[in-house]
């Protein structure tokens, strides 16, 4: 099947996500004509291999494309982030690639709060409860991270001696349905639970290992790299869709005095800090990205200094996305409070969003260390 540029992807599926928003929001989760739609435009291959179908997207492009999906919807944009596991196809053996890729398709859920896992014959055991996993119902395989006792087994260092990316399919876990939620409904972030579950050595991932695919740009990053600033797209996306919802009717709504908000000038002051302040934030998250990229693609290692701008365009993306969302809200006036009100939905999943664990603003002090030639105290940066 002939797939378009993924620069195409937010354009070409923008009828189908604002068709099925709604619906979405209803029932907790993406209805089966918009995940059909998703799938058929190969939105779930950003990071796929092209010998697998996929886009082998560079992080740089992958982030614009979330970031426009963010903007027609948050929720939708957050599960095609989850499941853009892709990339574990260069670090999986070959028969594990052969048993996932059966399907063109197939989607794979991501969570990386560790669970526990002891070696076997062959392989490991692993058992645990991953909570937040979004589009866990809609998934058909996992890549759950697993701890064993810190050992020789792995390269990392401290505490992340004996971490492992763990893919294993839906049918050998339980999905609990956890998510009763105000914020980001739709993206059916349920609970997975693995009891002694046996995953074969070739399927189980050393966190720390190179991508075997590394002699292509695309699989020169780490997994960190691919992974965490996905979800700061989207969250600036939302951002962005709260000035877009905001603006329509703000120049044709008239207000007591009989002149529509946009005629007021902190009306007008307020959206253009905002619209300077997401395209600066957009901005800044599509550099530091790009900087990795043009390392990776020139043969040179990513500095620390590298990623360590990476994460703190992260948290940037963060602080501006809570002031601008909290700002257009209270432009709305009453209008947000309704439920059926979209831009009251926008703020409502995107500071939902804004908590996960990614996005997290403690990060500035992990950049801050690496900038100051401090020990950076984790991992992985």
């Amino acid at each position: 099947m002939t797939h378009p540029a993924p620069e195409q992807l937010p354009d070409l599926l923008r009828s189908a996500i604002e068709k099925y928003r709604d619906e979405a929001e209803d029932i907790g989760g993406l209805p089966d004509d918009l995940l059909d739609a998703l799938r058929t435009a190969g939105a779930f291959r950003l990071y796929t291999p092209r010998e697998l179908g996929g886009f082998e997207a560079p992080p740089a492009v992958a982030l614009d494309v979330l970031e426009r999906l963010g903007r027609l919807d948050g929720p939708t944009a957050w599960i095609v982030w989850n499941l853009n596991m892709g990339f574990i196809a260069g670090q999986i053996d070959e028969d594990g690639v052969a048993r996932i890729w059966q399907d063109p398709d197939p989607l794979i859920a991501n969570s990386g709060s560790p669970g526990g896992m002891l070696p076997v014959d062959g392989g490991f055991r692993l058992t645990g409860t991953w909570k937040i996993v979004s589009g866990a119902p809609m998934a058909d395989w996992f890549v759950l991270a697993g701890m064993t006792p810190a050992s020789a087994e792995s390269s990392g260092e401290g505490w992340g001696a004996g971490l492992f990316l763990c893919v294993v399919p839906r049918a050998d876990v339980r999905i609990l349905d956890t998510w009763d939620v105000a914020g980001m409904r739709a993206s059916a972030s349920h609970s997975v639970v693995a009891d002694n579950v046996f995953v074969p050595a070739g399927m189980a991932v050393d966190f720390f290992a190179p991508n075997r695919l590394d002699d292509r740009p695309a699989y020169r990053h780490s997994s960190v790299a691919l992974v965490y600033p996905g979800c700061a797209a989207v969250l600036i996306g939302m951002a962005q869709g709260a000035i877009d919802e905001l603006v329509a009717p703000a120049r044709s709504k008239s207000t007591m005095d009989g002149s529509p908000p946009a005629a007021r000038e902190h009306v007008q002051t307020a959206v253009g800090r905002a619209t300077a302040e997401v395209a600066a934030a957009r901005g800044l998250l599509l550099e530091t990205a790009r900087d990795l990229d043009r390392a990776v693609t020139a043969g040179r290692p990513a500095t620390d200094l590298q990623r360590a701008a990476l994460r703190g365009a992260i948290c940037h993306v963060t602080d501006v996305s809570r002031t601008v969302l909290t700002s257009m809200y209270e432009l709305g006036s009453s209008t947000p409070l309704y439920r059926a009100n979209r831009l009251g939905r926008i703020f409502r999943d995107g500071m939902a969003a804004a908590q996960a664990a990614n996005l997290a603003t403690t990060q500035y002090s992990l950049a801050g260390r690496i900038v100051l030639g401090q020990p950076a105290n984790v991992p992985f940066i």
